[in-house]
This record gives structure tokens, C-alpha cells and sequence, in this order.
């Protein structure tokens, strides 16, 4: 809640004087400085922006860009995919596993004191720390990077030297060598085991119970050998793209974020002035003003929308961009519907004509720039 109170803040009354006073702007011609009171101007010496239109072209251009990057970090490897398909590679024995060791037909190698017991943590025999594993009349042997098959021709091998013909089968009875952690938004922050089967990011938010109410359902986060790896959790629940389900390999970490940074905020004449969280993959201009209940009848023009945005990447000298779009008419309307948004957009409602909007911006840019500069510090 941090970044809408500070919207609110640093904005003062502004926003919402009726018959705000403008002049004219300048359409067409950008980049271009802000102009207007001592504030605003010192904000606007390091940072310029554009006016655009919102046309056919426009929203058929950022249509085209809408899918966020799923590429990997500069030098990172790219990860592996889960597949239905797949086969899974044999486990492989680590410190911690339990395993059960039966020898047919000779019931005092199978458990202490010679009878099997309910209780795995009685019945198996524990890797050590050091991912050794003691039979008897085998003793201590490097048990951890073998598969169950490999253990189980290891003590075939040694206890033909006691029994003639030994018939062994091994299997691992609890799982505790490899481990995954999730956090952030889901219904049971934990440590989950890896077992023979593979895990991937679907599965592994599944086995924490799933998404909590508050979570962002547009991304989240793979932190393997401490680089970050970002998710399109977006594509990834909605299957609007390709988007892969990557395996996950012990030590891995997902988080789950909040939806603090999925939100879009409705400033001006709108009937519900707050910010709205993108709960879907998108969000298109007009479903936001529905969602902030439209227009205030008694102050809103139809005619005067503005879409704040600012790169992701803004730095010093960046340009921003001011989208624009008339809905007054009925193709104003139609462009509305199919606009997309994008988290950490602004979109303010005049409560005058819009034939003049260059003091709006004056007013409202340098307090959007600085949020997002607040954004980049404190990493959201």
C-alpha cells in the first residue's frame, strides 16, 4: 500500500479540482520537456516525454509486445522444461534418505532384532550426513550418487561371501536428501522434499496449497545458484502462450509475490479513485474504468484520458509515455476496449475538455516518475 499512499501524498488536492485550468498541449511533437511550476520543472530537467495518440497502429504495436520476456539472465543457462512426456532418470541416493534393505528368506538382515516393524524410521536404514549407508556383515559404503539399483548389486555382490544366491531389493522408504523452498503468497510457505518423481513450478506452488488470495497471478520467481529467473505465471495459469513449466532441481527457491507490483492506479474523475490489481493476464483500458466503477458523471469528460507509463528500465533522460485517447467517439470507445495496461500504469481521468491537457501532465509526471524511481531502489 506503500506506493498508492505516496500517489495520494505527493499529489496534494490537485487531482481532483474540478475545471482544472490547462494549455494547450503539443500533440505530435515529442520528445519534449514538461512546462509548468518551479516543482515540476526541476523534476523535468532529467527526465522528457512523449504524447502519444492511441490509434489502431498504437494498440496493434504494444498487442504485439505484450508477452513479458522469459529469457534467462545475460550468461545464465537456460532452464529445462517439464514435459508430460518425460521419463524420469533414475533417483539418485543422498544423505538423509531412509532405505529399506530385504534379503528373502532371511529375516535377521532385514531388521533390528530380527522382525520387521511398522515404523520406517525402525524398518530402514538412514544415509548419513556423509552419504554412507551400514548393512550388516557388509559395513559402511559409499551410498550417496548410487541409484536403488546400483545399492541393490553392491550388497548382492558382498552377501554372496555369507549366502548363496542372496535374493535383495531395495527401495527408498522417506525421501530427505534433496529440497526445495517456497514462499511469498501461498496458503503454506514450506520446504518441500524432492522425490523420484520430477517437480515443476506448477507442482511445486500445489504442494503449498496453492496461490493465497493476495498473490500476483501475473509472475514469479526461480532463484537457482543465486541467479533470479522471472516466471510469466500469467501465461504460465492462463495458457494464453507457450509458456514452460520448469523442473525443479534441489536447492532451487520460488517466491511468490504479492500483487503490490501487478497494480494499475485510477486517479481523476472516476467514481472509485484506488488502484486495481491486474488479477488476469490482461487488462484492457476499459475494463479498468469498469472496475473503478466509470466515469463520475457530475465531473468526468468522456473525451479526456490519460495512460501514464513509464520503461520498466526508466533512467534519467528516459522518455515516458503519455498515451491519450479520445472517447468521446465511438472508436475512441472501441480502442479503449482493446488497449492494453500494464502494471504500474497511471491512468487519470480529466474532469475537464480535453482539448488542453499540458498542465495535467505538468502536475502528474513528476510525482508518477518519482514512484517508479522508488520502485527501482527499493526493488519491487
Amino acid at each position: 500500500m506503500l506506493i498508492p499512499l505516496a500517489l495520494f501524498a505527493a499529489s496534494g488536492c490537485t487531482w481532483l479540482i474540478p475545471g482544472m485550468n490547462v494549455h494547450p498541449g503539443l500533440a505530435g511533437q515529442h520528445p519534449y520537456f514538461v512546462r509548468g511550476s518551479k516543482a515540476a520543472t526541476a523534476a523535468s530537467q532529467r527526465l522528457n516525454y512523449r504524447v502519444i495518440p492511441i490509434t489502431p497502429q498504437v494498440v496493434a504495436s504494444l498487442l504485439v509486445h505484450e508477452a513479458p520476456a522469459d529469457a534467462p539472465p545475460s550468461g545464465a543457462p537456460r532452464l529445462k522444461a517439464l514435459l508430460p512426456s518425460m521419463v524420469a532418470p533414475d533417483y539418485r541416493i543422498g544423505p538423509g534418505d531412509l532405505i529399506d534393505v530385504t534379503v528373502w528368506d532371511h529375516p535377521e538382515l532385514n531388521a533390528p532384532a530380527g522382525m520387521q516393524s511398522q515404523n520406517a524410521a525402525l524398518s530402514g536404514q538412514l544415509v548419513s550426513s556423509d552419504g554412507s549407508l551400514f548393512y550388516p556383515y557388509v559395513g559402511s559404503f559409499k551410498a550417496a550418487g548410487m541409484t536403488v539399483e546400483a545399492v541393490r548389486r553392491y550388497l548382492t555382490a558382498h552377501l554372496r561371501k555369507l549366502i548363496q544366491d542372496p535374493q535383495v531389493s531395495v527401495r527408498v522408504l522417506e525421501y530427505g536428501s534433496k529440497r526445495i523452498e517456497i514462499t511469498g503468497e501461498v496458503v503454506r510457505p514450506e520446504t518441500i522434499t524432492l522425490g523420484n518423481v520430477p517437480l515443476g513450478v506448477l507442482q511445486a506452488i500445489d504442494a503449498a496449497g496453492g496461490l493465497a488470495p493476495g498473490a500476483s497471478r501475473r509472475r514469479a520467481i526461480l532463484v537457482r545458484n543465486g541467479v533470479r529467473y522471472h516466471i510469466d505465471l500469467a501465461g504460465l495459469l492462463s495458457g494464453s502462450r507457450p509458456v514452460p513449466n520448469l523442473e525443479l532441481e534441489p536447492g532451487d527457491i520460488i517466491h511468490v509475490p504479492d500483487q503490490s507490483a501487478d497494480q494499475i492506479f485510477m486517479l481523476g474523475a472516476v467514481a472509485q479513485q484506488r488502484p486495481l490489481a491486474m488479477t488476469q493476464d490482461t487488462m484492457t483500458l476499459i475494463q479498468a474504468l469498469t472496475d473503478a466503477g466509470g466515469l463520475d458523471n457530475t465531473r468526468a469528460s468522456g473525451s479526456g484520458v490519460l495512460v501514464f507509463r513509464l520503461p520498466s528500465n526508466a533512467k534519467p533522460g528516459v522518455a515516458a509515455d503519455v498515451y491519450e485517447i479520445n472517447m468521446s467517439t465511438p472508436q475512441g470507445v472501441l480502442l479503449a476496449g482493446q488497449f492494453p495496461l500494464r502494471p504500474r500504469d497511471v491512468v487519470y481521468v480529466q474532469a475537464t475538455e480535453f482539448a488542453q491537457y499540458n498542465a495535467v501532465i505538468n502536475q502528474l509526471l513528476p510525482t508518477i516518475t518519482a514512484v517508479f524511481e522508488l520502485k527501482q531502489t527499493v526493488g519491487f
